[in-house]
């Protein structure tokens, strides 16, 4: 209860920042003469959400279940990666480079040729998040494994404990605080990740309303969007952070 409180009371600076600058937006904006479609005014953007012109539950879903769905498999394969990356010094010497020049590779411009091999589905959408994802968990998972104590690792060989003992008994909780901060670098870029592969192709979701809006001139669609996507950012955000909790107490 007490970690709860002290959370809320964190987060009032921050809250009480986004108030006033929404209430200086929505008081200002007239005086300057900037025509809505350059710039909404906050109460247009409310109205626009609260409205069911738009199935916003259905949009935000679309986009937000790709974000995770991508997420968790960029979070099963990369830490299977750094597990064999810990126990290997040859998978270590060949994955290592490859990892690095997969993330040189700007993802904007594979995201297209995503869709000529996958086709027009959610698959391309889901390896598109996946990308995104895939990096900073297997650095982090890697770092966290490569920080095991030594010493704590010898003295558990030296009862011929099996890799797998040694796998679930020391270096997975040593190395969980790392692999949940590349947690929660990747679900941020998840659905960033998702929006981006919607632009390309999609008949739905926040990305194609963002799309939809920037075709039109309907800068509230693309604000209300962005903002849609920005809460279930902070809503998928407040999930990891909940399990980072539950799964490491220790930790914090």
């Amino acid at each position: 209860m007490r970690g709860g409180v002290g959370n809320l009371r964190s987060l009032l600076p921050a809250i009480i920042t986004v108030v006033v600058l929404v209430v200086l937006w929505q008081l200002l904006l007239p005086l300057t003469h900037i025509p809505s479609f350059f710039l909404p005014l906050p109460s247009s953007i409310l109205a626009l959400l609260i409205s069911t012109r738009i199935h916003w539950g259905y949009n935000a879903f679309l986009t937000l279940s790709e974000a995770v769905l991508g997420f968790a498999l960029a979070t099963i394969v990369g830490v299977a990666l750094a597990v064999g990356i810990a126990f290997s010094r040859l998978l270590r010497s060949v994955a290592e480079p490859l990892i690095v020049a997969a993330q040189v590779v700007p993802k904007v411009a594979l995201i297209p040729v995503l869709f000529l091999w996958f086709g027009f589905d959610v698959v391309p959408r889901l390896v598109a998040v996946f990308l995104v994802c895939f990096f900073p968990i297997v650095i982090s998972a890697t770092a966290g494994f490569a920080a095991v104590d030594k010493d704590l690792v010898d003295l558990v060989r030296s009862f011929s404990s099996s890799r797998l003992l040694l796998l679930r008994k020391v270096f997975f909780p040593s190395a969980l605080p790392s692999i949940f901060a590349g947690l929660k670098i990747a679900i941020v870029l998840a659905p960033v990740g998702a929006v981006i592969a919607e632009f390309i192709s999609s008949q739905a979701g926040l990305g194609f309303l963002i799309l939809a809006g920037e075709a039109q001139l309907d800068t509230t669609l693309v604000f209300a969007a962005t903002t849609v996507l920005v809460l279930g950012s902070f809503l998928l955000y407040g999930v990891v952070l909940i399990a980072e909790r539950l799964v490491i107490p220790w930790s914090r």
